[in-house]
């Protein structure tokens, strides 16, 4: 096989892996740096991008048509839907479309595999023209905490951008790739539109743009402008009466207001690195020159937790952690579950824990070597853990009092308190997880925690952590098995580690509403740690604010960057 087959041979298995949800960290950074230098590569992900587009939406179309015909077995498992046998199903044109658009991947596979360079699939050779969207001008490649406003359409890493489809987000970020080699950062609340590949319309809200060799000439339509690049690092600010700022960080662009009025004398003017002007209106377009902000550029999404993924069980649900992505320093990192620096339970004064759907509590098992803490110590389960510790409605001002059985008189601290299995450095970005069970009608963000390191002195910091990097909205979000709940007293729980061993529970119920595994990152900066400091533990408080209390499932420390510690 030869080089250049090689090459297409692995781009699309990394356009597979995407669209699939299947990408790793390392395959996704390589697909990144790929399709930002490789203008052949791009017009290949968008052709392919095209395809996937026109597959999905054929599929969630499924138009019936006057013919019929019997199933006489049942549809495979993985399915959405299955059919008893011999009931009639109705088909369409859809599925013509469907299977002769299979046939050309089965030929270009066949192609790939006998050292012929594959040629991009043509829709329009099987598809009539009037059932064919208009092709993706731009791909989403990386998504923080992004909300969508009610009636936009929905975007996750991977899904393309087609021309002249108004897309709003109220909150959080998207990185978008063009098929010239633009990359485009928009912050929400955002309204944007494309126009073709070289034109991005930005209604409201603010974007950064870098436009590499090869993007000359791309361009951010504003209200009152059109921001033209030649090469450039540059953000553009957009209030909703339309007001925009333009910011250029490095290159030269032009800035080309739009004519109001017939007669405007106003003209377009060249800005070049470290220059700002902003366009306001009044009886016309009005420039002035303002103070350059090096922050208003946005050079890269937050550092994070970005995926996780996990085995699944039998209702195809998420069961088992296998491994976990996380950007530190703009770089991401995947981690297999058995890399994570694991915990001990050191102290637990709460009320609850959770056990796998079939109800075996580990205090009663008959087993001496199976205790309850260990639900969050040793298994890997995002179903199982040491639940619904107590809390405060203020962090931590004194060390945590934490005795194995309480002492009456010294009442023990409300929380709980891990000990890492070996200390965790502190690192660019996140150092420590966090994976959270959350039933899907509570809260979207998550439920906010105190974060205080162990052995707290006078220097601690506890941290407050209100939102999580994957919530209940986020695309990454994994649907949870069926569980159960297991509750000690209400009134009283448990105030001690050696309690939570030998208390008497209700017996545990399974748990009717469904959950998802949030989860979150942990910068052991934002507890006051310097760079190559370490932490032996954590103690986890709820912060009370409401009837809802933060569910630990999962709980590791992160290995230390290679890079920053040799």
């Amino acid at each position: 096989m030869n080089q250049d087959n090689k090459h297409n041979e692995l781009l699309y298995e990394l356009f597979g892996a995407l669209c699939n949800h299947s990408i790793t960290a390392e395959q996704h950074q390589q697909l990144e740096d790929i399709l930002s230098t490789d203008a052949d590569a791009r017009q290949k992900y968008f052709n392919y991008l095209d395809l996937h587009l026109n597959l999905e939406r054929m599929h969630d179309e499924q138009p019936v048509s006057d013919f019929e015909f019997q199933i006489q077995a049942p549809l495979a498992t993985s399915a959405p839907t299955q059919a008893p046998p011999g009931q009639p199903v109705k088909t369409s044109t859809a599925l013509w479309l469907l299977v002769s658009a299979a046939c050309l991947v089965l030929v270009a596979g066949f192609l790939v595999f006998n050292q012929i360079p594959p040629a991009t699939p043509q829709l329009s050779q099987v598809v009539p023209p009037s059932e064919i969207q208009a092709p993706p001008v731009a791909a989403v490649t990386q998504t923080a905490a992004v909300r969508f406003a009610e009636g936009s359409p929905f975007l996750k890493v991977g899904s393309p951008i087609v021309n002249y489809q108004e897309y709003a987000i109220s909150a959080g970020q998207l990185q978008l790739i063009f098929s010239n080699g633009a990359e485009v950062i928009l912050t929400g609340p955002a309204v944007f539109e494309c126009q073709d590949a070289e034109h991005l319309a930005v209604r409201y809200g603010a974007c950064s743009v870098y436009a590499p060799d090869g993007a000359e000439g791309f361009t951010v339509e504003t209200p009152l402008s059109s921001v033209v690049d030649y090469g450039t690092r540059f953000s553009v600010n957009v209030s909703e009466a339309g007001n925009t700022d333009v910011q250029v960080v490095e290159g030269e662009t032009d800035v080309r207001p739009v004519k109001l009025k017939s007669d405007s004398q106003v003209k377009a003017q060249r800005l070049t690195r470290g220059m700002a002007q902003r366009l306001t209106t009044n009886n016309g377009v009005v420039i002035d020159d303002i103070p350059f902000d090096h922050k208003q550029y946005v050079s890269q999404l937050p550092d994070r937790v970005v995926t996780y993924s996990t085995t699944l069980g039998p209702e195809q649900r998420a069961e088992d952690l296998k491994c976990v992505t996380v950007q530190r320093g703009g770089k991401s990192y995947q981690y297999e579950v058995e890399d994570l620096i694991g915990i001990e339970l050191t102290h637990y004064n709460g009320k609850s824990f959770l056990t796998r759907n079939d109800g075996i509590d580990p205090g009663n098992d008959g087993n001496p070597k199976t205790l309850r803490r260990h639900l969050i110590e040793q298994d890997r389960c995002l179903l199982t853990g040491v639940v619904n510790p107590g809390g405060s409605t203020s962090p931590l001002t004194a060390a945590p009092v934490m005795n194995e059985q309480e002492d009456p008189a010294h009442p023990n601290t409300p929380g709980m308190a891990i000990r890492f299995r070996e200390p965790v450095i502190n690192d660019l970005g996140p150092d420590i997880i966090l994976f959270d069970l959350q039933v899907i009608v509570h809260s979207t963000t998550g439920d906010a925690f105190y974060a205080s390191p162990l052995p707290f002195t006078e220097k601690s910091k506890t941290h407050l952590i209100q939102k999580f990097d994957i919530d209940l909205a986020s695309p990454e979000a994994k649907p949870l098995e069926k569980f159960w709940l297991h509750i000690f007293n209400q009134k009283t729980g448990i105030r001690s580690r050696a309690e939570l061993e030998t208390a008497k529970g209700n017996g545990g119920n399974w748990h009717v509403v469904g959950a998802k595994a949030l989860a979150t990152g942990i910068d052991l900066s934002d507890l006051g740690f310097a760079e190559g400091e370490s932490v032996e533990g954590l103690f986890i408080q709820d912060v009370q604010d409401d009837g809802d209390v933060i569910d630990p499932v999962f709980i590791g420390g992160l290995p230390p960057l290679k890079q920053t510690h040799k």
